[in-house]
């Protein structure tokens, strides 16, 4: 059998190529300029297109959003889609969109029906964690397929009512270290610190009764 070697390939793949590329330059100098232009543009919306669907991050990131939430309940027994755990998945994959407390949004004025304030630690009433505020949405701003399968028939109601971003206390807890509650599961504690590998990301300190925001926070929350 006879050896083919890197140029002998090259040479065949030059020849195979030649004859198409033949047919479309004479099919390009045939055409009219008005329709060149026409076939340029179709090319560039073509090209357009393949990115956004295919070199795009936000694709990329959504398609992998997609298969890991269908695939997590085939290796991980824990996996209840009623509890906390969809807000872990969601705040990693949409965060960028504003949702889950995560706007830089100014929030002034402070609406009186929201209650608790960034930096207070909690007790969680019914799943019985503690953690700490860390961001609040006068309402539910999240993804509707969210909404949904967390409150289904109460989706209305509660899409109303104020949402907190929180951080856990992995301590005492072996759920997700975030989570994105109603404003009826909160109940206020003091005097106890919260363990949190990201407590640094937005607080300076512990006073004893809250956290102290850093200035990029408080630059969002000048009322709390």
């Amino acid at each position: 059998m006879p050896q083919v070697n890197a140029a002998a390939a090259l040479q065949i793949c030059l020849l195979l190529s030649a004859l198409p590329a033949q047919y479309l330059i004479s099919r390009w100098t045939e055409t009219t300029a008005s329709q060149r232009l026409d076939s340029t543009r179709r090319l560039v919306n073509s090209w357009n297109n393949f990115c956004k669907s295919y070199l795009s991050l936000e694709s990329w990131i959504d398609w992998a959003y997609h298969w890991i939430s269908k695939a997590r309940p085939w290796f991980d027994e824990s996996y209840d889609p009623q509890g906390e755990s969809p807000a872990l998945e969601v705040l990693e994959y949409k965060a960028k969109r504003g949702y889950f407390g995560e706007s830089t949004e100014l929030r002034s004025p402070r609406p009186r029906s929201v209650k608790f304030h960034v930096g207070q630690v909690f007790l969680h009433k019914r799943y019985g964690y503690v953690g700490v505020i860390v961001g609040w949405d006068a309402k539910a701003k999240a993804p509707e397929e969210w909404l949904q399968k967390m409150y289904q028939e109460n989706k209305k109601s509660m899409q109303d009512t104020p949402h907190y971003k929180v951080l856990i206390d992995t301590s005492s807890t072996e759920s997700t270290p975030t989570a994105y509650i109603p404003q009826q599961d909160i109940e206020i504690l003091s005097g106890i610190q919260v363990r949190n590998p990201s407590l640094k990301l937005y607080f300076s300190g512990f006073s004893g009764s809250k956290y102290a925001m850093l200035p990029s926070l408080r630059r969002i929350y000048p009322h709390d």
